[in-house]
């Protein structure tokens, strides 16, 4: 049986979901802080009780708050740029693994990921899944509309194409239109990844209409931090670029504004695929 939560610490990156999420958590535990360390400084809650602003791995200020509540669990959310190791500025903390998170780095994402875990591990606290936390407000548990047997094909390809690509750590994402690759995902962000669909479209030669969003944690991913999430803007980007599928992991995709999300698959009449 799980030990009961009493306390929370969100250390937030940038979109919009460390916001939404601040107000669940705000209702659900009493003890709690969020830190943000974002690249945003107009995030319109750092003057309310309880938040903070940090910069990136400034450790030991962030260790201080966590005492101060008396934190002992944390939660990870938004996007966050990896930052140049060589010009971080060397606190009591961050001093005793910047050599493990150095090398980390040359590993990739994931791995400077699961350092972050073990370093907080090391010093007391438990990083804990947001999923695992707000299990039915923040998850996709409905499919919307069947596909087709073509179209499922297509999801079985996406799949297998991500699966693939998760050893160099890269896609979470990727589009497939009647078995062609239309686009992976890479450092820029499944947005910007689907902005250049419609222009991906017109440059091939054969003629391709409709196509599909296949959006996956990566191949033994933690599910502590860096989780797949959809929104709205991905629905819109999707039905800009026509596309008319979306294929997610039932259990490991974060959605924001959940009730908005369905009524905006019925409003742009987009599929949604689970995928156990």
């Amino acid at each position: 049986m799980k030990k009961k939560i009493d306390n929370l610490a969100l250390i937030g990156g940038d979109n919009d979901l460390p916001l939404f999420a601040y107000n669940s958590i705000k209702r659900k535990y009493k003890n709690f802080v969020y830190i943000d360390i974002s690249n945003n400084n107009n995030n319109k809650l750092l003057n309310s009780k309880h938040v903070y602003k940090l910069k990136i791995f400034e450790l030991e200020k962030c260790i201080n708050i966590l005492k101060k509540y008396k934190i002992s669990q944390l939660c990870f959310l938004g996007d966050v740029s990896r930052p140049n190791f060589s010009k971080l500025t060397l606190d009591n903390i961050l001093s005793k693994y910047i050599s493990k998170l150095v090398i980390a780095s040359k590993l990739g994402d994931a791995k400077v990921l699961d350092c972050i875990i073990d370093i907080f591990n090391n010093e007391g606290y438990q990083t804990n899944s947001f999923i695992d936390l707000f299990p039915n407000e923040y998850i996709l548990d409905k499919a919307f509309l069947n596909i087709s047997e073509d179209e499922k094909n297509d999801v079985n390809k996406g799949i297998s194409l991500l699966n693939s690509l998760s050893k160099y750590d890269n896609a979470q994402s990727c589009v497939i239109s009647n078995g062609y690759v239309l686009a992976i995902e890479a450092a820029e962000g499944t947005d910007k990844m689907l902005s250049r669909i419609n222009s991906i479209k017109k440059k091939i030669s054969r003629s391709v209409v409709e196509g599909i969003l296949v959006k996956m944690p990566k191949v033994n991913q933690s599910l502590k931090i860096d989780l797949p999430t959809v929104g709205l803007t991905t629905l819109e980007m999707m039905h800009k670029n026509k596309l008319n599928v979306l294929a997610i992991s039932k259990n490991s995709t974060i959605v924001v504004e959940k009730i908005k999300f369905y009524k905006a698959l019925i409003k742009y009449k987009i599929k949604l695929h689970l995928v156990d």
